[in-house]
């Protein structure tokens, strides 16, 4: 049997899908490329797993929990967690597993499970995977609604160089 933290990594989360043509195309530029490339065109990530992973955490610093309407259409990017980082196509990548781990400790924090029914066997593991994909999906929506709320007040404010670490930053002085 798998743990916990397997059966969550083999998951593929979703968000809203206003927000692919709103943010993930406007600051991610599929597929990867150069720093310079990237720059050049105003996009500051790589991959859209890049953006949804610094919008997660973004929603968990500024306590963003929105979870997605039930009314909303949701899309993924067909990229399971496992492979966020994945160290296979590129060299000069990192890897993310750390990443992951952290992600998963702060979901297993702000999730209501009980863990010691969990391993009692009283609590079915894929319903506990269910909520921790929940958790994660309504931080990063969260994530999302900032950002979007940051573009529509400064169109040009992910111009900058520290755009990114600054709206992180202020999620400390809030």
């Amino acid at each position: 049997m798998k743990n916990l933290f397997h059966k969550w990594k083999e998951k593929i989360p979703k968000y809203d899908l206003q927000y692919r043509e709103l943010l993930f195309d406007k600051l991610t530029r599929k597929g990867g490329g150069s720093e310079q490339s990237r720059e050049d065109r105003g996009k500051q990530f790589s991959n859209n797993y890049e953006l949804y992973i610094y919008a997660f955490f973004l929603g968990l610093y500024y306590d963003e929990f929105c979870p997605i309407s039930e009314n909303s259409k949701k899309d993924d990017f067909r990229h399971a967690i496992q492979f966020w980082g994945s160290k296979a196509n590129r060299i000069d990548r990192k890897d993310f597993t750390n990443l992951q781990e952290n992600i998963f400790i702060a979901l297993i924090a702000k999730t209501d499970i009980d863990l010691i029914a969990l391993e009692k066997g009283e609590l079915d593991e894929d319903d506990v995977v269910k909520a921790l994909i929940n958790t994660m999906e309504s931080y990063t929506n969260g994530g999302l609604i900032v950002i979007k709320e940051k573009l529509e007040e400064n169109p040009n404010y992910f111009l900058q160089p520290t755009s990114f670490l600054n709206m992180i930053l202020d999620s400390k002085i809030s």
